[in-house]
């Protein structure tokens, strides 16, 4: 066996952080000291029952391994009783896959063959993240052990016999011995981001001065950014399929566009004064009240009430329309009625943004929210196994396609560890579990670092064959230093892991292999060299599949799938603008949205990818992150534009010419967003500066249709589609202004060889 390890699916993660390789983010929280501690009087204690009272090798095996398995690779965090069912529900999913392990064992060929399946579905499965990305390592591992040593049916009860006791012992430990309670703390962080945008709004409504806002915005951004680094960290994080987990990811994302929005406004900041209207202070109190309420409902308080925003919403619309026929109807030029109206659009986007975080936060906290409220799309509203299966099955859509970054990594580790399996066994390498785990040790998204981690892997085999070889050497045959020696080793090889590096991690497991095997079979320090030469045909293996799938790795996944998500995003804002200008009905555009959510995810699940990659980078993460982002800030006007039109009845039924004019800034505008999907997969090379939709062409619609309205309550409904649709289109064009570099960026290190 190698060392603690995990899947390298959707990213690269190590068993104590789902999203930060272990060796570059050190746990701050102590939760390393306390797993590590927790295995060092578990995991030998149980050895020694099985070993010297039972005297059962196989019961032996499976006993010390799948309690290290559980413990260490798997470890589930969150409140007692979800965790109690994790670790019972991977002791049962293990013994399955002991069981069928076994049964294939007899042929190196179906013992491959089952090794691809299993690794496959095992690594795909990480895209639902939770419990199920937690105990990916320790399944693989339950099969990995069965299948590498050959063995009849009838070492199925006996080998079943040391799993399950490892799954009721580990279950038992990881339930009441030191759990770390990791989702109290991440709901906390976020209720601590939630005031801190509370406060940024605050200022923001009441004139604070400019430095004030811009030291609100930075706390805000701080606290948000400490959900992220919590969020991370964390053993079992919220994701998958699950509607509290997927709630909570969307109150931190609609928590950065908050800030992104008070940060770097849409609008263009005009010196008019806002409508003299009470609805707007109105909803800014709403908005504020229904941050600082989400805080509390995250900390188990009181949840927010809904309702009193969306009303607040509502009738702040209302009253901008009736203000804006009054100023007009009392001779007040378009030009400047538009101004005033343009001063609230920023309040009127983080409304929205409120009400879905709300909603979101009161899902993440065991809430149901209202009914009756208008929300995104993508709120997960369904409960029970309903929602569940809606959701997995909308997951599994998402990425069971060609382009897919979990796809891929999944095919790759399943081809690896099948090729290490075979191999293995048709050389009838001594310990050949060794050779299929030192694959998925350091297998990586690209192969360049899958060639790196290979040097740190074997540079770690061999100083712990070093330090274990000399220990053997001293101990000899003295089974009583051997034993006394375990609980420590046991302790560095748990907490290296996480806490110190790969390669310290590497040496202290080797240093536990050489004593664990010599308490079973002694064979003094050449247990060391077997484990060496395996490890090193596992790791070699991982070169040459790193080298022939897919070996750029998430950098050029991407850049491909963030161009699928911009044309996805272009289709469904081309049918949002058409609702909003009134030249299309909405038949189509829940099955365009449900196309860009997909795109979005697959989009996601790469960023995430390219994050976790080992060694440097040629993309800036700031650059990545912002070519993403436009992505969905551009799916979110979508959104905006769908609610305006459906839900709030604003269509453009009059000035036809306004409507033409600003149909053809939309035309501008998205074939733009083609250019920069086309550039992203390499299609476009032509670097002229793109056309920019006309600023002055939009206002000239606006102030024209309004003018035409009138007082006319009814007909400045109208105008007022016109005037919202040219925001958007100015919105999302500065947008696009803003990411031609980053994309340019990304493009450049898509093209850069695997090899470098």
């Amino acid at each position: 066996m190698t060392g603690p390890a995990t899947v390298p699916a959707a990213t690269e993660t190590a068993p104590f952080s789902p999203r930060a390789a272990p060796d570059e983010h050190p746990d701050p929280r102590r939760a390393a000291l306390h797993r590590a501690t927790r295995a060092a009087i578990i995991t030998p204690s149980v050895f020694a029952l099985t070993l010297l009272v039972f005297r059962d090798l196989q019961v032996a095996t499976f006993a010390v391994f799948g309690c290290f398995g559980l413990l260490v690779m798997a470890d589930f965090g969150g409140p007692r009783r979800p965790r109690a069912v994790a670790y019972a529900s991977a002791t049962l999913v293990g013994a399955a896959l002991v069981a069928l392990g076994t049964t294939a064992s007899f042929s190196a060929a179906a013992a491959a063959s089952v090794m691809f399946v299993i690794g496959f579905l095992l690594s795909f499965a990480g895209v639902f993240g939770g419990y199920v990305k937690a105990a990916q390592t320790a399944l693989l591992l339950a099969y990995v052990l069965s299948a590498s040593v050959p063995a009849g049916i009838s070492a199925i009860p006996t080998r079943l016999a040391g799993w399950v006791l490892a799954g009721v012992v580990s279950t038992l430990a990881g339930v009441f011995l030191w759990p770390w309670f990791e989702h109290a703390s991440l709901r906390k962080q976020a209720a601590d981001a939630c005031i801190a945008v509370a406060d940024l709004v605050t200022a923001m409504r009441h004139g604070a001065a400019d430095d004030q806002v811009a030291a609100h915005t930075l706390a805000a951004r701080a606290a948000v950014s400490a959900v992220r680094r919590e969020y991370a960290h964390t053993g079992m994080r919220p994701a998958g399929p699950t509607r509290r987990d997927r709630a909570f990811v969307q109150v931190v994302t609609q928590l950065e566009q908050i800030v992104d929005l008070a940060e770097r406004p849409f609008h263009a900041r005009r010196p008019s004064p806002r409508p003299c209207i009470e609805e707007g202070d109105e909803l800014a109190a709403a908005v504020i009240a229904a941050l600082r309420s989400d805080a509390a409902v995250l900390t188990d308080g009181p949840a927010p009430v809904l309702g009193d925003l969306e009303q607040a919403r509502r009738a702040h619309r209302a009253a901008l329309d009736h203000w804006a026929a009054a100023e007009l109807g009392a001779g007040r030029a378009p030009n400047a009625v538009l101004d005033s109206i343009d001063v609230d659009h920023t309040l009127r986007v983080i409304a929205y943004l409120t009400i879905a975080l709300s909603t979101n936060a009161v899902i993440a906290a065991g809430g149901w929210p209202d009914d009756g409220m208008s929300l995104p799309a993508g709120t997960p509203r369904l409960e029970g196994a309903r929602g569940v299966v809606a959701r997995s099955a909308g997951t599994l859509r998402t990425h069971l396609e060609p382009s897919s970054t979990i796809l891929h990594s999944s095919l790759r580790v399943g081809i690896g560890l099948a090729i290490s399996v075979l191999l293995a066994r048709t050389l009838g390498l001594e310990h050949a579990f060794w050779v299929v785990l030192g694959a998925l040790t350091v297998l990586r998204s690209n192969a360049l670092a899958t060639g790196r981690t290979t040097v740190e892997a074997l540079v770690g085999s061999v100083i712990g064959f070093a330090v274990g070889g000399l220990f053997a050497g001293i101990a000899g045959d003295d089974p009583v230093l051997m034993w006394i020696a375990l609980p420590l080793v046991i302790f560095f090889a748990s907490y290296a892991a996480s806490a110190v590096g790969f390669v310290a991690g590497q040496a202290a497991f080797t240093v536990m292999v050489i004593i664990v095997f010599n308490l079973i079979s002694p064979a003094g320090w050449q247990v060391g060299l077997v484990r060496i030469e395996d490890v090193a045909v596992g790791t070699g293996i991982s070169v040459v599949v790193g080298v022939l799938l897919w070996p750029r790795g998430a950098r050029r996944d991407l850049t491909r799938a963030t161009a699928g998500f911009y044309r996805s995003v272009r289709a469904y804002l081309a049918q949002s603008f058409d609702l909003v200008l009134g030249v299309s009905s909405e038949a189509d555009i829940q099955r365009i949205r449900a196309d860009a959510v997909r795109a979005r995810d697959r989009a996601g699940e790469a960023f995430d990818a390219f994050l976790t990659e080992r060694g440097a980078r040629p993309l800036d993460a700031d650059a990545a992150a912002r070519v993403v982002s436009a992505g969905s800030q551009a799916l979110l006007a979508g959104d905006l534009l769908v609610m305006v039109a459906t839900d709030l009845g604003y269509r453009a039924n009059s000035c036809p010419e306004s409507v033409a004019t600003v149909e053809d800034q939309v035309r501008v505008l998205l074939t733009g967003v083609d250019r920069l999907a086309d550039e992203l997969t390499g299609l476009h090379n032509n670097h002229s500066p793109p056309e920019q939709p006309s600023s002055e062409a939009l206002r000239a619609a606006a102030v024209d249709c309004m003018r035409r309205s009138g007082s006319d309550e009814g007909a400045i409904r109208g105008a007022m589609a016109v005037v919202i649709a040219g925001e958007w289109v100015q919105n999302l064009a500065r947008m696009e202004a803003d990411v031609e570099q980053p994309v340019e960026a990304a493009v450049a290190a898509a093209r850069i060889h695997w090899w470098r």
